[in-house]
């Protein structure tokens, strides 16, 4: 019986750790993926930037490209 009883508590025991333990991880999965959906956040916006930026340049250089032909041209002619 007091065997019994022995081996009982430890399983409680070890039963205890074992929940804290599993919400102890549950919390840090949680704050993980609250920082991965910030970080995700974070690099759209910056993809979004550095498209528009590559398109501006984009097209500065196309204009600055038309001004010059433009220019060869009325040379030539």
């Amino acid at each position: 019986m007091a065997l019994t009883k022995a081996i009982g508590k430890k399983i409680g025991n070890i039963e205890g750790r074992l929940k804290k333990r599993v919400r102890s991880l549950e919390k840090d999965l949680t704050s993980l993926v609250k920082k991965l959906e910030k970080k995700e956040g974070e690099v759209k916006r910056l993809k979004e930037k550095m498209t528009s930026k590559f398109v501006k340049n984009v097209k500065k250089k196309a204009k600055k490209a038309k001004k010059k032909v433009t220019k060869r041209l009325a040379k030539i002619f």
